[in-house]
């Protein structure tokens, strides 16, 4: 296999040193603090330049906000489509894309639009909807490139911009890396590279076996909420209102607490600080969500329908309103407190993979049925499209979604969009 990195992207139009400083630093700093808590003033201290610096080429901190991650996205763009120039065979080609995406989203930040809209979603819609657009945008080549391969291999279907936001879904493990769990490390990363491009371009039956990849059973499974006093069980209801609509940072204790009729006193005795009633929150959030989880049993002889009565029933329960609220709310703060974040994603997804791992395993033998679950539950979900944008599948379309997934969960590029 040719490495993703061997191959040289075109030498682009040089930016001038002093604005691409900025830009880094910029990106660094928002990237790290998200964008309410980086400030222009902070930004200009870093970079060693003066604000009126800054606005001679940015007119505002959203200007300078858009302008580092598009500079981030090209350099991605750049290397997709350098890699697809390089006309590697169709498998070293979906293989070296997998891994392209993978290295960039660890070191590159290619999520960073995604945590900072999750982040954003809930007090400037219009604002997180654009950047999840863009970031859909920057995989065009991702897509020309899937296309191309598909060609070779006879299929004369169009390739549309789901396939290629569904290919880096899975590179990316969907949610994983915005939600607090350590990067693969360099030397994994190859092999889960071609695991992904294997189970995109194959499908699960037809994929071949592989010894079980290193990945270990989930951290929390939700186990019974647990009982609290009446006044503490409103004062956990009401905080959840505010932390999901205003965020951990905008939200106030003093009018969460008023609102609930609880005192200061009570509420730090029993949580300590807001950092420990926003943590309660959202793991009885999360407990809860898993509590109501119902999938449907994987049995019958119609293995196609089945799944997709099965990925329909997961994404309607894991992109309803108040899951994706909850996965902004825990991606936000994944930097301040990533086992939290991993606790939700582990908690509100182990109802429909533990089903779906056995079932796997059961009709393919295969070692990895675990990973495999994994990543059907990130293509029920649309990797994190959903979380981004505020929204699953309209209702009328979820059907169609849940057919759709299946049929590439299974069988790979070829079906995906069969008619």
């Amino acid at each position: 296999m040719i490495e993703a990195s061997a191959v040289q992207p075109d030498t682009q139009t040089p930016v001038p040193p002093r604005v691409a400083h900025l830009l880094d630093t910029a990106r660094t700093a928002f990237v790290a603090e998200g964008y309410d808590r980086v400030s222009i003033d902070a930004i200009a201290r870093e970079a060693g330049v003066s604000k009126e610096t800054i606005y001679r080429h940015f007119v505002d901190k959203q200007a300078l906000f858009r302008a580092a991650l598009e500079d981030m996205a090209n350099r991605f763009v750049a290397r997709a489509q350098a890699l697809h120039r390089a006309a590697l065979p169709p498998g070293q080609e979906l293989d070296a894309l997998a891994r392209t995406i993978l290295d960039a989203a660890v070191g590159g930040g290619l999520l960073s639009p995604l945590w900072l809209a999750a982040g954003l979603g809930s007090r400037m819609p219009d604002f997180a909807a654009e950047l999840q657009q863009a970031q859909a945008a920057r995989m065009e080549p991702v897509r020309e490139a899937i296309e191309g391969i598909a060609r070779a291999q006879g299929v004369l279907r169009d390739i549309p911009i789901d396939d290629a936001l569904d290919f880096g879904s899975l590179a990316v493990e969907g949610s994983t890396l915005l939600m607090g769990f350590d990067p693969p490390p360099p030397e994994r990363r190859t092999a889960l590279a071609a695991r992904v491009a294997a189970l995109f371009g194959q499908g699960v039956l037809a994929m071949p076996a592989t010894p079980a990849l290193l990945d270990p059973e989930p951290e929390h499974t939700a186990g019974p909420a647990p009982t609290r006093a009446p006044h503490l069980r409103r004062l956990i209801d009401i905080a959840a209102q505010h932390f999901l609509s205003d965020g951990f940072e905008a939200a106030s204790l003093g009018v969460i607490g008023a609102e609930a009729k609880v005192g200061r006193g009570t509420l730090y005795r029993h949580f300590a600080h807001k950092a420990g009633l926003f943590d309660a929150v959202l793991r009885d959030l999360a407990t809860q969500l898993a509590n109501q989880a119902t999938p449907p049993a994987l049995v019958g002889d119609g293995i196609p329908e089945t799944l997709a009565h099965y990925f329909g029933a997961a994404t309607a329960h894991l992109t309803a309103p108040v899951s994706i609220a909850l996965h902004r709310a825990a991606i936000s703060a994944s930097r301040r407190d990533p086992a939290l974040a991993r606790f939700v994603h582990d908690t509100v997804r182990e109802p429909w993979i533990g089903p779906l791992s056995v079932w796997i395993a059961q009709r393919t033998g295969h070692a990895d049925s675990r990973w495999l679950a994994r990543q059907g539950i990130v293509l029920a979900m649309q990797g994190n499209r959903a979380i981004a944008s505020g929204h699953g599948p309209a209702p009328q379309a979820l059907d169609r979604h849940a057919v759709r997934t299946a049929r590439l969960f299974l069988n790979g590029l070829a079906d995906g969009n069969a008619a």
